[in-house]
């Protein structure tokens, strides 16, 4: 009796093992995809940049009143977009300079998240991080005929080239992360932007968090551990 009492607890361990094992393989693919969306967002607005000698941005919804919505955009839904600057007679134009009037248009679809990854404004810090900053830009833009929503974003230069917002002489730009963690939508002591980490390790961080580093010149590099995406 002893003997099938042990053996069947081996079984249930390593059942439970392999449970861990299957599951935890379909997260990293999810996660994975994340992070090929954005950089594959990133090429595409550098392209768009240099290719209409005009600013773009890469756009993440901000809509936490849908969080709880089953297909909520908030902090799921990705684009490009151009700046496309207004000639005297009002007719749009492709070259742009920022401070010319004109408006933002969306070059393409756009992206949805995997479910259960959320982009994470939060930790999207920049690499030299100082209590209290935000290197993100949040503005508002129109994503759908419903009216405009919130996002943040990211900007590129018409040379493809990463400015971030209010940058200048005096304060250049800095590589920027760009964090995905998995979580669900939620208030409370553990929400950040409207999301609760579905797990956390042993220093209270976001469990598989990952992402990009978008640098000054544009080009990106992978984050792939947590204490690489995660900065307290």
């Amino acid at each position: 009796m002893i003997e099938l009492m042990v053996v069947i607890a081996i079984i249930s361990l390593m059942m439970v093992m392999a449970a861990s094992v299957l599951r935890d393989p379909g997260k990293g693919r999810s996660m994975d995809s994340a992070v090929d969306m954005i950089e594959s967002l990133v090429r595409e607005a550098r392209a768009t940049a240099q290719g209409n000698d005009t600013y773009t941005r890469i756009i993440i919804a901000d809509d936490e009143k849908t969080a709880t919505e089953r297909d909520s955009r908030h902090l799921r839904f990705m684009t490009v977009q151009m700046f496309k600057k207004s000639d005297a007679k009002g007719a749009g134009s492709d070259g742009t300079d920022v401070v010319h009037k004109g408006k933002w248009v969306s070059t393409s679809a756009g992206v949805m998240l995997p479910s259960g990854v959320y982009f994470s404004p939060h930790y999207s810090r920049p690499v030299e991080w100082m209590d209290g900053e935000d290197g993100l830009g949040q503005d508002s833009a129109r994503l759908s005929n419903k009216g405009s929503t919130k996002v943040y974003y990211i900007e590129f230069d018409e040379k493809g080239r990463f400015a971030a917002p209010g940058a200048s002489p005096s304060n250049p730009t800095r590589a920027q992360r760009m964090v995905f963690i998995y979580g669900h939508p939620g208030s409370g002591r553990t929400a950040k932007n409207g999301i609760i980490p579905a797990s956390t390790d042993n220093m209270k961080r976001p469990a598989g968090a990952k992402g990009i580093v978008v640098w000054p010149n544009g080009n990106t590099t992978r984050l792939r551990t947590i204490d690489q995406a995660i900065q307290q």
